[in-house]
Order: C-alpha cells, then structure tokens, then sequence
C-alpha cells in the first residue's frame, strides 16, 4: 500500500464527524479540529432523511439514531383554519417511510460514538488560523492554535473545510458565496406542549399573519419555527414562552398549552451557495458550501451526503486505487444536488410564507385537489426524502443498454433478492439477502441477473477487467418468489450487469454483450493490480 498521508478535517459538526467516519473507516489517518470547546447542546437540525439513515444503516449507525427520535409520517399543512392538505410517506422505497425528527446534538452524539470507535478524537478548541497550498504541490500546510494559545503547523494531505457558514478556508480562497439574506426574521423555541397536535406530523400553519412550523421531537415536545414575530429581534434578547405561544394563538386551530421552554433563539435565513467545491487539494462541503432555509429539512442531510460522495473517492486516490482525475467528480456530483436543494427550499420558504390573501385563498382551494394525487405524494416525499436524488449526470455514470428502470447515476434501492454462486462452486445452494446487504460500502460491488452461461460471463469479466478484481465484490442475483415484478422492473428481462459505487449508486450499467465498455470504464478511472479474482462470497 502507497505511504497514505492524513487529512485534516475542519469542523466537527455532522458534516465533519461524517467524513472523519468515512475516511478512518476506509483506512486513511485523520485529524479532525473543532474551535468550539465542547459538543453543542441545542437542537439547530431536527430532520434526518430517509436516504441519510439507508446510508447511517449500512455502517451500523441507523438504529440508535432512529430509537433516540421520532419518527414523522407526514407533512400537515393548514390555512384558513383548517387543515388543507395531509402528505404521507408511506409510499417511499425505503423502510424508512418518515422524516426522523432527533436534536442534532443526538445526531452528533451517535457520530462521535462512531469515530471514537474508530480511533479518532476531536481536537476541541483547536482553530484553523491559516494554510498555504503549493501551485504544484503534494500537501496542504496548516497553522492551527491551540486552546493554549500554542500555535502548530500541520502538513496534510488533504484539507477538508466543513466548518460552517463563517468558513475560514471558504473567505481566505476568495470563493464567492453567491445567494442573498432573505427579508424575513424568525423565532425558534423548543418546549413541551399540552394539547392534541399529533406528533405523528410535521405541522405547517400559513396564514396572514405569517408562516409557522411545528417540528414533532417526540413525547410531546416541538422545535416552533415563525416568521414575523411579534417582537424586535436583537442579539442581547431571545423569545419569550409567552411570544412563541402568541405566535401559535395567532396561526394555528388547534389548541395546544407550550411549557418547559429548553432554549429560543432569533434566526435570519441565508440561501448561498459557491460553484467551486475544490481548490486542488482543499475541498469544502456542509454549511462551508451551502446554507439555506430549513423548510423540508434539507440542510444537514446535504451536508452529511456530501461526504459520503467525497470520502470514499479521496480514500482510493490516497490508497493508489483510483486515479486523481475522480476528486473532479466530486464537485460536479454535488453542485447540482446543492442548487436544487436551494431553489426548492427558497421556493417553499416563499411559498408557506406567503401572506397575499388572494395566493392563500387558491392554495387552500386547490392545493387539497393538487396534494391529494398519487403522483404528487410520491413524488414529493420521494424528493423530500432524498430517495430520488441521482448522479445521472456525472461524469462517473455510463449506460450501455442495461435492461431495467435502473441506470448509471441511480440509488440502488433495498430489495428482497436470492444469491446465485457460479457452476463449480462448493456450495450451489441460492441464499437470501437483500441488495444492501450485499452492498459492502467499502468497495465497489457488480451485480448480476439473467445471465444465460454464468461461467462464461464469469471467465469473461475476469479476463477483462483483472487488474481492478481487488476492487469489486461480485454477486450474481435473482428474484425472490414473492417479489419477481419489483426484480423485473428494476433489473430487466434480459442479461444485466451493474457496477455500483461505495456510496450505493449505480457508476456502469450494461449487459452481457457490454463487458469490453466495462473494462474501458475501469481503465478510465482506476489504478489497475493484476488478482485472479473478484473477491467475495459469491461470483457471477
């Protein structure tokens, strides 16, 4: 293995705890610095995705994270004073069908469990004060201080700048933080309620007065977002109980008594974005990259899958598996996601806040008409979830006639699958698993289905793409008895071969005629290592 050098990581929040996880986890050595002193107690994010937890769950993290919130099923929306819409998750493709609703502190708590197993520890009250890359340079030096005021300086490897809006690395390049503050002031509060809101929902109130969310915690307590309050927002106060609950009077039809008050704080929406996510070797993601409205509860999930999409293509260049030309796809993965996640959540934003009586009175007409289709449901909560986000764009996704709705830049959803070996093998008995079980998020995985010889199409993939076998793990899959139109949907009628990325999407998507197009794509990006044999249990 080449000498790997360490990363440092900027900025110990979800965002860099997420790629201290993954880095460390994929063997490459880490320092990850935090200038705050201790971990933060409130609650910022409240909202962990469907697709966020498929990915916490296949690195053991998605059970004590989802036992510790509360699971929202659905999105409430009123207006006029009664509820004018209902949005369900039920029909996502995930097991998780809801929004999690769980303080980030609770969130950052089960991140910081995960990389202090894994060896690393958070240098708190550490700052990044300056660094200096060379034009052609192999690493990135860094000034730090310490909480003792003692200043060390740190030759990495790379630099990664997740440490928030107020970016130090993202001011010091000069990267333009392109967006606007948006005009309105808000008020935040978390409490405990008495009263009959359900915290089975997310709970959204529009109306002349303004905009109003009420985040469901769990066991009765709420995380209340306004705008308008009814105060002068100032740095020197913070809502009252009583004007959170005024707030609430004003919005809501439904009664409810707030109590126990655990912190409130004034918040001002910035929605900005840079279209430059990497400076040779200093890359930025999380709120470093991109702040916006918390409508939909977007941003921390960003944030958390942009490292999931870095961290596994900086471990192989690091590793000598993969060439360096990958990092550039870092950027064009994530810029697109970014921008949309912007403009729909700057849409919403206006959309719920909207106070022109006549808007309002054709949202309450319409929207029950227009919210209540089944495409809409779907879809919303598909997006909403982060189930529907896909690379297809990427210069690292390729289709070469594969036979099913999935293709190079898609999600691979969980599925119900058997497990086929190969003529000759010691034991030919099919076995039952599920496609995430199969999917090794430490490597990359092939996937088989309706092939017509197996051991030839096995012998030909090795001989085409020996050199990269140490980097695959191979399965040949079929339907399951009960499942077989869901199989034939997602993979065909015909021969299928897909080649999925650590981070669950599809990077090849092809056939059995397509095994030379597969051996270019693994030519183009990875660094070749003559084995006889894909490893892993099962081969196609």
């Amino acid at each position: 293995m080449n000498n790997i050098g360490t990363v440092l990581i900027v900025g110990a929040g979800p965002t860099g705890m997420t790629a201290a996880m993954e880095l460390s986890r994929l063997g490459i050595p880490v320092r990850l610095v935090e200038k705050t002193s201790k971990p933060a107690t409130t609650s910022r994010a409240v909202g962990v995705q469907a697709r966020t937890l498929e990915l916490f769950e296949q690195r053991g993290l998605a059970g004590q994270l989802v036992e510790r919130g509360n699971q929202g099923v659905a999105v409430s929306a009123y207006g006029g004073g009664k509820r004018v819409f209902r949005l369900e998750f039920k029909n996502i493709d995930s097991r998780y069908k809801y929004i999690l609703f769980v303080s980030q502190a609770e969130t950052e708590k089960t991140l910081r469990g995960a990389i202090e197993k894994a060896g690393v520890n958070i240098e708190w009250d550490t700052t990044l004060i300056g660094f200096s890359q060379a034009e052609h340079g192999d690493g990135v030096v860094s000034i730090l201080r310490h909480s003792d005021g003692s200043l060390e300086s740190l030759s990495s490897s790379y630099l990664i700048s997740a440490e928030g809006a107020h970016s130090t690395v993202r001011e010091t390049l000069g990267l333009h933080f392109e967006g606007k503050a948006l005009d309105e002031q808000y008020a935040l509060g978390d409490f405990y309620i008495d009263g009959d809101l359900p915290d089975s929902d997310l709970h959204v109130f529009s109306s002349g007065h303004g905009f109003l969310g009420m985040f469901p915690m769990g066991n009765k307590r709420y995380r209340l977002i306004a705008s308008n309050p009814i105060s002068k927002p100032s740095k020197d106060t913070e809502p009252s109980i009583g004007e959170l609950q005024q707030l609430y009077d004003q919005r809501s039809p439904i009664p409810a008594k707030f109590h126990d008050m655990s912190w409130s704080s004034w918040f001002h929406i910035n929605s900005r974005m840079i279209h430059q996510l990497r400076s040779g070797r200093i890359f930025l993601g999380g709120d470093s990259a991109h702040i916006h409205s918390p409508a939909g509860a977007q941003g921390m999930n960003t944030g958390i899958q942009d490292m999931f999409d870095l961290s596994w293509k900086l471990a192989m260049v690091l590793k000598g598996e993969a060439k360096e030309e990958i990092l550039d796809t870092y950027a064009t993965d994530r810029i697109p996601v970014i921008q949309n996640v912007l403009t729909k959540t700057e849409g919403l934003t206006k959309a719920i806040g909207e106070e022109n009586p006549i808007f309002r009175s054709v949202f309450n007409h319409l929207a029950p008409w227009f919210v209540g289709t089944d495409f809409v449901q779907h879809n919303s909560t598909e997006r909403m979830s982060q189930l529907s986000l896909n690379y297809r764009e990427s210069p690292l996704s390729e289709n070469h006639s594969s036979p099913g709705s999935l293709k190079a830049g898609d999600r691979v959803p969980d599925l119900a699958v058997t497990v086929l070996n190969v003529e000759g093998s010691a034991d030919q008995r099919p076995k039952p698993s599920t496609l995430f079980q199969l999917m090794d998020p430490s490597t990359w995985t092939l996937f088989y289905s309706n092939i017509t010889d197996p051991s030839k199409t096995h012998s030909q993939i090795n001989s085409a793409i020996g050199a990269w076998h140490h980097l695959m793990r191979g399965h040949q899959i079929a339907a399951v008895d009960s499942d077989g139109e869901a199989f034939e949907h997602l993979f065909g009628a015909a021969s299928s071969i897909l080649l999925v990325r650590p981070d669950g999407y599809i990077a090849f998507g092809g056939n059995e005629g397509t095994i030379p197009q597969l051996a270019e794509y693994c030519a183009k990006w990875f660094v070749g290592k003559p084995l006889p044999a894909i490893k892993g249990e099962h081969h196609a």
